[in-house]
């Protein structure tokens, strides 16, 4: 990320006026992951059973830049270059599945176990241990009169990345909180699916306790020489989630068919954040749904016309940087035509009607550089206005 083409790159900060790239920070991240899977899947009676172990190791560096170069040069050493110093992820887990048919129903379960140590090249970061045993438990039943039913229960668990831990601001600050918990999902799904002679319908329904949910909280600020700046911004904080969604395919004719589906969620913190007041969860999207008209032409020839949309956003997470998004509905047109030799032409055009429009909120973390001199403000990413598109694929 960097700051080169917005405008206060252009302010000469000595001068108070326009200049010509008078400064401008650059934050650049690199990461990468090395790892190996082995597992074994065999079958003893009417029992699946897999077996494996797997191992990660992921590397997180990145430091800031003016100009071109290192911060801590450029500021004659009084700014931190780095932003996460080599940090390491070491994760190693062993697993097991087991898939047994009972006729009518079919029981699948497995469980993980998880050990993983975080450390950074910074003397003064901790390193970080966590060890974790996760599992699932899931039964489907299946009717003769084409209904299918399932319900399922588990464990999961997710360890804090190195931002969330070790991150340092371009003033020196401690944006990261190096002694966050991991956070566990524990999740209850039910659902079903129904299968008639002109389509089928499917339903589910979930509910997920999260203990130690890392959020982050914009309130965790100190006013140092009149800026603000964020100290140990992320916590853990106990949350629930719950949903739904809905979909399914009607076939009117054999070439003319309808798609649809709709999804709902709602989210909300136990208590709230330190030195705030709202609960929300935050990137809890509101009620989308999509409906789609498809039209098979021929063997060779696909057209379809869908509408996606969106209720407005007006549960969010303001005092960490969410906003109100207004409801959207855009359409998009597609069709593709297969020919002989292998060639298969795609032509279409998202955003028929060039509406403006955003899919994911805001958040204060999101920004690795701030926007102003006070960093009051949060970037709004609209989606893309209308375009077209044609794709050829030969397929041998």
């Amino acid at each position: 990320m960097s700051t080169y083409y917005r405008k206060m790159a252009t302010i000469d900060m000595n001068k108070k006026k326009p200049g010509v790239q008078a400064a401008y920070m650059t934050h650049k991240l690199t990461t990468k992951v090395n790892g190996a899977k082995l597992k074994n899947r065999f079958e003893i009676g009417n029992h699946e059973v897999t077996i494996g172990i797997d191992y990660m190791l992921r590397n997180w560096d990145g430091g800031y830049t003016k100009n071109g170069i290192p911060l801590d040069t450029a500021s004659g050493g009084k700014m931190p270059y780095h932003s996460i110093y080599d940090v390491d992820t070491r994760n190693i887990g062993v697993f097991v599945r087991d898939v047994v048919d009972l006729d009518a129903m079919t029981l699948d379960y497995g469980f993980r176990y998880d050990d993983t140590h975080i450390s950074s090249a910074y003397l003064s970061q901790p390193d970080n241990d966590y060890n974790e045993f996760t599992g699932y438990l899931r039964a489907t039943y299946r009717t003769r009169n084409g209904l299918k039913l399932f319900a399922g229960i588990g464990r999961s668990s997710r360890v804090p990345d190195a931002k969330e831990l070790y991150w340092i601001g371009s003033k020196g600050n401690e944006i990261g909180t190096p002694d966050l918990d991991n956070t566990t999902n524990d999740e209850f799904d039910i659902g079903a699916e129904q299968q008639f002679d002109a389509g089928v319908v499917r339903g589910r329904a979930f509910y997920s306790m999260l203990d130690d949910f890392i959020a982050y909280n914009a309130s965790s600020t100190k006013t140092i020489m009149g800026k603000p700046l964020a100290f140990h911004a992320y916590e853990n904080v106990d949350a629930t989630v719950y949903g739904f969604e809905i979909s399914g395919t009607y076939f009117a004719t054999e070439s003319l068919f309808i798609d649809y589906a709709a999804a709902y969620q709602r989210g909300e913190k136990d208590h709230p954040l330190r030195g705030e007041r709202g609960t929300h969860m935050p990137e809890i999207p509101p009620l989308k749904y999509t409906l789609a008209l498809n039209y098979d032409w021929d063997d060779t020839m696909r057209m379809r016309a869908e509408i996606v949309g969106s209720a407005a956003w007006n549960r969010y997470d303001k005092e960490n940087g969410e906003q109100y998004l207004p409801s959207y509905a855009v359409v998009n047109l597609k069709a593709a035509k297969s020919f002989s030799g292998g060639f298969e032409l795609t032509v279409g055009v998202d955003n028929l009607f060039d509406k403006t429009y955003a899919v994911s909120n805001t958040y204060k973390d999101l920004i690795l550089l701030p926007t102003t001199p006070t960093n009051d403000k949060v970037m709004l990413m609209n989606e893309p206005g209308r375009y077209f598109y044609a794709n050829l694929k030969y397929t041998f």
